[in-house]
């Protein structure tokens, strides 16, 4: 009796001891199973962590592109409106005539209202509108072609206005004749091909500038 229930004793103990070892065997197990698996969920967590992060990036520049190249289409538009409307001004603007059309225009005008007075006789101290001396012809044309007011003598006609030389000398331009040029005695309008158109004994005339009864003193251009 007594050996059997030793036996039974070592038996129970010994089942005992080799469940606790299979329970023990089965927790390591699950340990490092459940470690393993604690790993592979933080590497998937990483790169999901990764990837976000990347996408945020990429999402970042393609808006800083985006905005960057917004101002550049709008400053193109305003160029573009600026030039569109640059080009209306232009066309708008009334056309600037050149210096040359406006002096030939004026010269054409003086012209007129001297040679519609030819033939007219000459009166020492005479203004017009029917008799002239010279100085108050070249004054008479100049008022009424170009709309400018001459002294009253040829001498101060010299003094008051732009000397030019022969050389540079223009149509509409005062020619003037003396003993030197602080004696001036005539004046007269020059109108090309060394001619002048001027009032003088014989009235208002056109006639050669460089004659023997003429001596030429100088030039003088009207502002």
């Amino acid at each position: 009796m007594n050996k059997t229930k030793t036996k039974k004793t070592i038996m129970l103990i010994m089942l005992t001891v080799l469940a606790m070892a299979t329970l023990f065997a089965t927790d390591v197990t699950n340990a490092s199973a459940n470690k393993v698996n604690h790993k592979k969920t933080h590497k998937v967590i990483k790169k999901k962590k990764a990837k976000k992060h990347h996408t945020v990036k990429k999402h970042k520049k393609k808006a800083k592109k985006s905005s960057y190249k917004k101002p550049a289409a709008k400053k193109k538009a305003h160029k573009t409106v600026k030039k569109v409307t640059r080009k209306k001004a232009r066309k708008a603007a009334p056309k600037k005539t050149s210096h040359k059309k406006s002096r030939k225009s004026r010269f054409s005008s003086i012209y007129r209202s001297a040679s519609s007075k030819l033939g007219h006789p000459y009166v020492y101290g005479a203004v017009g509108p029917y008799s002239f001396d010279c100085s108050g012809f070249t004054q008479y044309a100049y008022r009424h072609g170009a709309h400018k007011n001459l002294a009253r003598t040829a001498q101060m006609q010299y003094n008051t206005n732009k000397h030019v030389s022969r050389k540079h000398v223009k149509k509409g331009d005062l020619v003037f004749f003396g003993s030197s040029r602080r004696n001036i005695y005539h004046v007269g309008i020059y109108i090309g091909n060394d001619r002048m158109i001027d009032a003088q004994n014989r009235g208002v005339v056109t006639e050669k500038i460089h004659v023997p009864w003429w001596h030429e003193v100088g030039y003088a251009r009207v502002a």
